[in-house]
C-alpha cells in the first residue's frame, strides 16, 4: 500500500432507512484502511446511525437524484475539507447496490493496490453500451481534480430522478470523461476484457458460438451479474440487484441458499 491518504465516499440507501449488516460490517473493516468514512444517505433512520462508529462521518440528504448525486455530495465535504488540494490523496466511491459477504476480500486488494495519477480505477469494466468502469465501486487518484475539465464536470453533476439519463451522463459520461483526458480505465476483473479479442480466428469461434448455439456475448455484458461467482469468490460482493430479481439467465441457482446460511438473503430481499 502507498503512503497516500484513502478517503471513502459511501452512498447509502435502503427503503426502510436501515443500515444492512454487511454494510456495517464492510464499514467496520474499513476503518484501518480509510483515514476518513463519509456516509452518505437520502433515507435514514436517525436510530440506525448509532450503529456506525465515530470515524464516520454522516450525510444526511434529500431523496432526489441517485448515487452519483450523494457521491457529489461527499466529494464537496472533501473538496472543502482539503482545500481543493488533493495531493497524496485517493478517492473511493461505493455505493450500496452491493452486498458485501466477504469484505475482507475486496478491501485486501484495495489496501495494497497503487493508485496512479493517470489511472481510473474500478472492481470491473464493462464494454455494455460503451466502454466504462463500473460505477458501484470504484476509486483514483485525487489529484485528478486539478484537471480543469475533469472539475468542472464533478461541479456539474445534478440531482436527475430519470435512470437512464444519469446512466448515459455521469455512469457512462464518467469514463467517457477520464479518457478524453487520458486517464486509463483499470479494473481488478479481466475475464470479460479478455474475452474481448482481436484474434480474427478466435473472433470467427465467438461468432459460430453466437450465432448457432446461441452464446451470449459475455464480453458485452455486465460482468458483475454474468460472473457472480467469480464476484463472489474473489472479492466477496455480489448485486443486490441480482438476488432480488432471481433472473435465471445468469444461472443463479444456490445463490440464495449461500446467502441464506450466511444470513444475509433477508436484507438483500428487503432493501
Amino acid at each position: 500500500m502507498s503512503n497516500k491518504e484513502n478517503y471513502l465516499i459511501f452512498a447509502h440507501y435502503h427503503s426502510k432507512g436501515l443500515i444492512r449488516k454487511d454494510i456495517i460490517k464492510f464499514l467496520k473493516e474499513s476503518k484501518n484502511i480509510f483515514k476518513k468514512i463519509i456516509f452518505i444517505s437520502t433515507k435514514i433512520n436517525s436510530n440506525e446511525t448509532k450503529k456506525l462508529q465515530s470515524k464516520v462521518k454522516i450525510i444526511k440528504r434529500k431523496n432526489i437524484g441517485y448515487d452519483f448525486n450523494s457521491y457529489k455530495c461527499g466529494w464537496e465535504y472533501l473538496h472543502n475539507k482539503f482545500n481543493a488540494n488533493y495531493k497524496d490523496k485517493n478517492l473511493f466511491f461505493v455505493n450500496s447496490s452491493i452486498l458485501f459477504i466477504k469484505p475482507q476480500k475486496i478491501l485486501s486488494l484495495v489496501k495494497h493496490i497503487n493508485v496512479k495519477k493517470n489511472e481510473f480505477w474500478g472492481i470491473s469494466r464493462s464494454f455494455e453500451l460503451t466502454d466504462h468502469i463500473g460505477t458501484y465501486f470504484f476509486f483514483f487518484s485525487g489529484e485528478l481534480f486539478h484537471n480543469k475539465k475533469i472539475l468542472k464536470w464533478w461541479k456539474k453533476i445534478k440531482p436527475i430522478n430519470d435512470r437512464n439519463i444519469i446512466v448515459s451522463k455521469y455512469e457512462l459520461g464518467l469514463s467517457i470523461l477520464m479518457r478524453k483526458n487520458n486517464v486509463k480505465l483499470k479494473s481488478f476483473y479481466k475475464k470479460n476484457i479478455n474475452l474481448k479479442t482481436n484474434n480474427i480466428f478466435k473472433k470467427i469461434g465467438q461468432r459460430f458460438n453466437e450465432v448457432f448455439l446461441k452464446t451470449p456475448k459475455y464480453y458485452k455484458k455486465n460482468p458483475i451479474n454474468y460472473f457472480w461467482r467469480d464476484f463472489y469468490h474473489k472479492y466477496g460482493i455480489v448485486k443486490v440487484k441480482l438476488v432480488q430479481e432471481n433472473d435465471q439467465k445468469y444461472g443463479i441457482k444456490g445463490l440464495h441458499t449461500l446467502l441464506k446460511s450466511k444470513k444475509l438473503l433477508s436484507d438483500a430481499l428487503n432493501n
